[in-house]
């Protein structure tokens, strides 16, 4: 604590250095000063505490230094010395909030009392000062240290016993009990959809704050209701949340339809604001002593369950036997394929998942197995059809769309819809000889100069090899390799007819590294050496 002494009489500053036990009271530095000049100057500098001042001073009062020192705001306990019994000075003093107004000459012993209780205001404001501090402390970081209770009691490697819960409670300063009613719903959102022309869209992203636009949206839907928000958690893996609502006051109010209710207004106002599906899987209520496995149990129930969005499912704590798998009708659907009839095979496919839907027979299990059988339906028959299947489909969209599938049954019909329509619309391309043949030489003409094999070239139009060998040689009448070396032969006439670039460097352009080779190849195909051809081909153009 510090004290700034002001008075143009050097020895009374002097007289109140020696005397008083400042060490005693707390104070540990003195500052002085002669005018408010100077002492403004300290104030600037050093954090004051407390200020005794003389009023009469010859450049100025100390009641117009206190009144400058209220204007910039210092927090200072201010003690006033005075020659004068003025009435007028008492009042400005009390006006200004100073803490006493002392007549000299000084009687050390009374005047210390007044500093002490000086002291004392300024360590009360100091505390006042603390506490605010440590408020805005707690409520700043009040939902991290909440969610990180949450996080630590539902992560925890094994169950939790009564005493280390409450040791954590306490640890985290929360005021829980462990008989706390408490209310899990898993928020699982959905914010992409595939275009018509098979490009990603996403409706948010990590940018948009969705974890705090979520929070503030289910907050407003709680106003009023027997449960409020405690924590929202996002988990691991997708865009999956967890939401945990504490019951106030008597949880007896609270059913099972009630929290169906409030899930099912949540996807109302998901689907609002975000342009986004949704999916609630909603639990009653829970005490926290049994939270932990309760929640274990939900999103193990999780892991198997398949929907449709935008549903509320309820979860029900009992074990259901593993669901059969039970085949669509395969030879349908290859008919379909077959007959190119895109809606027929999709509309078979969704008929089938909802039967299984309807019979309540649908679980992780049988979504993998129906999607595997799909694909390799659908493989086998571009397979049939000379095209690689794990070529064309391939990439950013494929990668993203397999990734997704088993969340949901629409998911998955993305997915099967991607595969149907990406299938028939290229076998509908390759149908056609010459666009195939065409997109071969205009891959060719556009990069001659690289390495191109037969596998290369089968890559980019996703069939066999062997297959386009035999389709270009019929289409053409020319091999692949007879086109690659006729195109790049052309273009080394071209250079070699109008520029001076080096013979080496004009192999190298046109993909031939092994200048020898490359020699060789262009004699066996104009009956002349490149050094030869563009000797003969500059006389020409000087006799012309």
């Amino acid at each position: 604590m510090n004290v700034l002494l002001v008075d143009d009489d050097r020895f009374v500053i002097e007289a109140l250095k020696q005397k008083i036990n400042w060490k005693g009271l707390g104070i540990n530095k003195i500052f002085s000063a002669s005018n408010i000049f100077s002492a403004k100057k300290i104030f600037e500098q050093h954090q004051v505490h407390i200020l005794i001042s003389d009023i009469e001073m010859p450049r100025g009062t100390g009641l117009e230094l206190l009144a400058w020192i209220r204007s910039e705001g210092f927090d200072v306990q201010a003690i006033f010395l005075t020659n004068y019994a003025s009435f007028n000075y008492a009042q400005k003093a009390i006006e200004l909030q100073s803490i006493e107004y002392f007549l000299k000459p000084v009687e050390f012993e009374k005047f210390e009392l007044v500093i002490k209780k000086a002291v004392n205001k300024v360590k009360s404001r100091l505390l006042e000062k603390e506490v605010i501090t440590v408020g805005k402390h707690w409520h700043r970081y009040k939902e991290k240290i909440v969610e990180s209770f949450w996080k630590d009691y539902i992560n925890s490697a094994g169950s939790i016993t009564i005493e280390n819960l409450q040791e954590m409670i306490k640890e985290k300063n929360l005021q829980y009990s462990v008989e706390d009613r408490f209310i899990p719903i898993l928020i699982k959102l959905f914010p992409y959809s595939i275009t018509e022309h098979m490009e990603i869209k996403i409706f948010l992203s990590k940018s948009a704050r969705i974890k705090e636009q979520l929070k503030k949206l289910i907050q407003n839907i709680c106003k009023g209701s027997s449960f409020h928000l405690e924590s929202l958690i996002e988990m691991k893996i997708n865009e999956d949340y967890l939401a945990i609502f504490k019951v106030i006051g008597n949880d007896s109010k609270i059913n099972n339809q009630d929290i169906a209710v409030f899930g099912n207004k949540l996807i109302f106002q998901v689907n609002d604001r975000f342009q986004c599906d949704i999916q609630c899987i909603v639990h009653g209520k829970e005490t926290l002593s049994r939270f932990q496995d309760k929640i274990n149990q939900m999103l193990t129930f999780d892991e198997e369950l398949i929907h449709f969005r935008n549903q509320t499912i309820e979860y029900n704590f009992f074990n259901e036997p593993r669901k059969k798998y039970v085949e669509p009708n395969l030879q349908l659907l290859e008919y379909y394929l077959q007959s190119g009839n895109r809606e027929g095979f999709i509309d078979k496919c969704r008929q089938y998942l909802e039967n299984f839907m309807d019979k309540k027979s649908i679980n992780y299990h049988v979504l993998c197995n129906f999607r595997l059988d799909i694909t390799q339906l659908i493989f086998t028959h571009l397979k049939s059809k000379r095209i690689l299947a794990h070529h064309l489909f391939h990439g950013k969209v494929n990668d993203f769309l397999l990734e997704k599938s088993t969340r949901s049954i629409e998911d998955l019909m993305s997915y099967i819809s991607y595969l149907v329509h990406l299938s028939l619309n290229y076998m509908e391309f390759t149908n056609s000889r010459k666009s195939v043949v065409k997109k071969i030489c205009d891959y060719i003409n556009g990069h001659y100069h690289e390495n191109l094999t037969r596998n290369d070239l089968a890559e980019i139009v996703y069939l066999s090899p062997d297959y386009i060998a035999r389709l270009f040689k019929k289409e053409t009448g020319m091999s692949l390799i007879d086109y690659i070396t006729d195109k790049r032969i052309k273009i080394a006439k071209d250079l070699l007819k109008h520029t001076d670039l080096p013979i080496h460097v004009i192999s190298e352009k046109v993909g031939y590294e092994n200048y020898s080779y490359f020699t060789k190849l262009f004699k066996k195909v104009t009956k002349k050496t490149p050094r030869d051809y563009r000797r003969k081909s500059a006389t020409a153009e000087k006799i012309h």
